[in-house]
C-alpha cells in the first residue's frame, strides 16, 4: 500500500504527523545523545525538533506518551551504515598514516610530514629554510662551505622532529645543487650521518617525480608540468594524466644569478640558448603549463596582489598566459626595494625572481599556451603518490580528503555518505539516481561536487549553533583540498553554508562568491537546501536514510519518498525544510510513505 498526501505551508490532506520526534532502537547506532551532537544541536541549526526529548533511554524504558517509536530499521540497513563507518575509518586512516619527505633542493631544505589517506595526503608539519646550497659555489664547482654548514644544521633540527612525530617513514631526497656539485658524494655522507637515507635524484627522475606530483593533485592534468627549482628547470609532456617525454636544464635562477653575473640581459640570452634546444616547447597544442615550485609560485602570488583576488589559495590559481607574461614583464622590471614591499614574498627569494619571472616568459612564448595554472603538487607528492597501488591511485583525492574531514570533524562519518543517495534523484533524475555508491561520478563535475557536499555536511557539528555556517563556509574555501577548481571550492563552500544557514541568510564573503556564475549559485544553494532538508529530517544519524529519496516529478512536485515506519521521522522542522526546497525548484513538496 502507498500513501500520498502533499504539504502546503505546513498543512496535510487527510493526515496528522506526529509531533514527537521518532527514536531508534538502542541497537541502532547512533540513538539519543550517543550520536555525538552536541546538547544544543539543532536548537539553532533546527535539526531536532522543538520540544523533542532530551533524556536518554535505556532498552527497557517505558515510550513517553505522544512520542513515536520507528521499529523494523535497525537490522540490514544498520549492518550496512556500520559498514559504511567502517570503511570510511579505513579510508581515513589505515590507508595513509603519517609519513615525510626531506627535500634537500637547491635553494630551500625542507620537511614535510604527512597525514591522512594515502591518495590525499595532508601537510601537517612544514618546515623550510632558505640554506642556498645552490648559490655561490666554490670556483672549483663545490658547494659552499657555509650552504653546507646551515643545511646540516637544519636537517639535524628536522631529525629531532620526525623522531617527535613517532619516527615515521622517510623519504628523503636531493635535487641539481647536491648532483651536479663536485663534493656533493661528501655532502650526502653527511646528511646520511645524521639518519636520513638520501637519494640523489637524476635530472630525468625529478622530472619524472615533478610530473608525478602534478596528476596527484590534478590527475586529469593536459598540457606541460614546469618544476621551476633554483638549480634547475623540468619540463614534462602531460598527456590528459599521462606523463609523456620530459627535459631537465640549468635554468634555475641560482644558476642563471652565477652564468649571468647579474646581468638579465644575459641571463635572458643563455635561457633562449638552452630552450631552443628542446622540441617539447615547440610541438603545439599544449593548452597549459602547470607550474610548480616557489619562485613560479611567488609570481603567481603578486598576481594574485595585484587583482585584490578573494581567495588565497594558491593551488589550482589560474592566469591566462597573455596576463602571466605581463607580470613576468613587471617583476623583471621591479628594483629589489620595490619587490620587498610586497608582503608575502621571502626575502631571501627576491633576488632569484626576476630571473624566474623570465624563463616563465620564456616558456610560455614558446609553448604557446592558453593559461596558466599553479599547482601545489611537485616532487614531494610525486614521491607519496609513486608509492600506490593502482587502485589506490584511481581513486578521487578530492573525494578522499573530505572523508578524512569528515571522519574528524562529524559526529558520524557515514552520514555523509547516506546522505548522497537520498538527495541524488533531485538532480539526476534516471532511474539508477542514487543507486550508484562508487565515487566515478561520470562526465558530470557537479555531481562530484554534491557527493563532497553531502560527505562534508556535518563538519560543523561540534561548533557553536551561530557559527556553524561560516565554519563550513570558511572550511572548504581554505582546507587542503585538490583536484578542485577555485570555482568549484566556491561551489562547495557555498552549498555547505546554505545547508546550514537557509536560503535567506545574507551571503558569507560576496567577493568569493562573485567568481562563481549566477546559474552555479542557485545549483549550490539547491543542493545546501537538500542536505538541510536531510539533516532535520535524520539529524546525525544514518540508518534512518536508507531507502529514502528525494525526486522532482514531471507533474511539478518535489517528492521525499520513504520506507512507512520512517513516517513518524516527519515533523514541523524538518517539513518547514521540504517546502524551503520545492521553492528552490518553483515544485510543489510532496511526501509518499511506502507501506
Amino acid at each position: 500500500m502507498v500513501r500520498r498526501f502533499t504539504t502546503r505551508a505546513g498543512s496535510q490532506d487527510g493526515e496528522t504527523a506526529s509531533a514527537g520526534v521518532g527514536v531508534l532502537s538502542s541497537s541502532a547506532p547512533g540513538s539519543g545523545a550517543a550520536d555525538g551532537a552536541p546538547p544544543d544541536a539543532g536548537t539553532r541549526d533546527g535539526e531536532a525538533e522543538p520540544g523533542a526529548p532530551q533524556k536518554n533511554r535505556s532498552e527497557g524504558d517505558a515510550v513517553p506518551q505522544g512520542e513515536t517509536v520507528i521499529a523494523g530499521i535497525a537490522s540490514a540497513d544498520t549492518v550496512h551504515v556500520e559498514t559504511g563507518e567502517a570503511e570510511m575509518r579505513r579510508a581515513a586512516f589505515e590507508d595513509g598514516g603519517r609519513r615525510a619527505v626531506v627535500d634537500i633542493g637547491s635553494n630551500s631544505v625542507r620537511l614535510v610530514i604527512y597525514e591522512g589517506p594515502a591518495r590525499a595526503p595532508i601537510p601537517i608539519c612544514n618546515e623550510k629554510a632558505l640554506c642556498g646550497l645552490g648559490r655561490d659555489k666554490t670556483e672549483d664547482g663545490g658547494l659552499n662551505p657555509g650552504a653546507c654548514d646551515y643545511a646540516l644544521a637544519t636537517l639535524r633540527r628536522y631529525r629531532s622532529l620526525v623522531d617527535a612525530y613517532g619516527a615515521p617513514r622517510v623519504f628523503a631526497i636531493a635535487t641539481s645543487a647536491v648532483r651536479d656539485a663536485r663534493n656533493g658524494p661528501a655532502f650526502m655522507a653527511a646528511v646520511a650521518a645524521l639518519g636520513f637515507d638520501a637519494q640523489t635524484l637524476s635530472g630525468g627522475e625529478e622530472a619524472a617525480l615533478a610530473a608525478q606530483g602534478v596528476i596527484s593533485v590534478e590527475p586529469h592534468a593536459d598540457g606541460l608540468a614546469g618544476d621551476m627549482g633554483g638549480g634547475s628547470l623540468e619540463l614534462v609532456s602531460l598527456d590528459a594524466g599521462r606523463i609523456g617525454d620530459h627535459v631537465s636544464m640549468a635554468l634555475g635562477p641560482l644558476n642563471l644569478m652565477r652564468l649571468s653575473g647579474g646581468d638579465l640581459g644575459r641571463a635572458r640570452r643563455l635561457i633562449d640558448a638552452e630552450l631552443d634546444k628542446t622540441d617539447l616547447l615547440r610541438r603545439g597544442g599544449r593548452p597549459a603549463l602547470y607550474t610548480v615550485g616557489g619562485a613560479w609560485r611567488a609570481v603567481a602570488r603578486i598576481h594574485m596582489r595585484l587583482r585584490s583576488y578573494p581567495l588565497s589559495v594558491l593551488h589550482r590559481y589560474e592566469m591566462t598566459a597573455r596576463a602571466a607574461i605581463e607580470i613576468c614583464n613587471l617583476i623583471a622590471h621591479q628594483s629589489r626595494r620595490s619587490l620587498e614591499d610586497i608582503p608575502g614574498i621571502p626575502r631571501r627569494r627576491i633576488d632569484t625572481l626576476p630571473y624566474a619571472s623570465l624563463v616563465l616568459k620564456a616558456v610560455l612564448e614558446r609553448m604557446n599556451a592558453e593559461r596558466v595554472i599553479v599547482s601545489s603538487g611537485g616532487v614531494r607528492e610525486g614521491i607519496l603518490y609513486r608509492e600506490l597501488s593502482p587502485a589506490q591511485m584511481a581513486r578521487d583525492p578530492l573525494l578522499e580528503a573530505c572523508r578524512f574531514f569528515a571522519s574528524r570533524l562529524a559526529p558520524h562519518a557515514a552520514y555523509g555518505e547516506a546522505c548522497f543517495p537520498v538527495i541524488d534523484g533531485l538532480f539526476a533524475p534516471a532511474d539508477n539516481a542514487g543507486d550508484d555508491v562508487s565515487d566515478d561520478q561520470g562526465d558530470d563535475p557537479v555531481r562530484r561536487l554534491r557527493r563532497a557536499a553531502c560527505l562534508l555536511i556535518d563538519t560543523g557539528a561540534y561548533f557553536h549553533p551561530d557559527l556553524r555556517g561560516g565554519h563550513a563556509f570558511e572550511t572548504a574555501l581554505s582546507a587542503p583540498f585538490v583536484a578542485v577548481s577555485h570555482e568549484e571550492r566556491v561551489w562547495l563552500a557555498l552549498a555547505l553554508y546554505r545547508r546550514y544557514q537557509g536560503r535567506s541568510a545574507p551571503m558569507p564573503n560576496e567577493a568569493a562568491i562573485s567568481l562563481l556564475p549566477w546559474e552555479l549559485q542557485q545549483s549550490a544553494t539547491q543542493c545546501g537546501l537538500a542536505m538541510r532538508f536531510v539533516a532535520s529530517y535524520a539529524p546525525k544519524v544514518a540508518v534512518p536514510l536508507a531507502g529514502c529519496r528525494l525526486r522532482l516529478e514531471e507533474d511539478g512536485r518535489l517528492v521525499f519518498r520513504a520506507p512507512a515506519d520512517r513516517r513518524g521521522l516527519m515533523g514541523d522542522t524538518p517539513r518547514k525544510r521540504l517546502e524551503a526546497l520545492a521553492a528552490s525548484f518553483e515544485a510543489e513538496p510532496a511526501e509518499i510513505y511506502d507501506e
